[in-house]
């Protein structure tokens, strides 16, 4: 299973610099040449003011990915090390998760500034 299928089209431009070449066809599909999805998993984040946060999981033989939106577009975060938890990035979202929880950080504002997303739970999946 070469290709991880609609949800990351709107990734793609992530993609093709974090892959090079990544391939996006007209059928809504993101190629990645040599990269096999091995699972997925959906959740449902309810985090701080009662925002809910789609997220999709991508495990493949390459590494773990998220698809979430960030910044008002889908983003697709690659998953970096961490001393403990989680971390995921795209641009200069970060994406940190422990457990069932995690938080939105937005670099640019700073290391001293409040996640974008705070007290993120996993409520449900989908």
């Amino acid at each position: 299973m070469g290709k991880i299928f609609s949800s990351v089209l709107l990734a793609a431009v992530a993609a093709s610099a974090a892959f090079p070449g990544a391939t996006l066809a007209k059928t809504s599909t993101l190629t990645l040449p040599g990269i096999k999805l091995q699972s997925q998993q959906r959740v449902i984040y309810r985090c701080a003011g009662d925002v809910r946060l789609p997220v999709r999981y991508l495990n493949t033989d390459a590494g773990s990915m998220a698809y979430l939106p960030a910044g008002g577009k889908k983003l697709l975060f690659v998953s970096v090390m961490a001393a403990s938890g989680v971390k995921y990035v795209a641009g200069n979202y970060t994406w940190w998760t422990r457990g069932n929880e995690g938080f939105l950080t937005d670099e640019t504002q700073g290391d001293d500034a409040d996640p974008v997303l705070k007290d993120c739970r996993q409520i449900e999946q989908w």
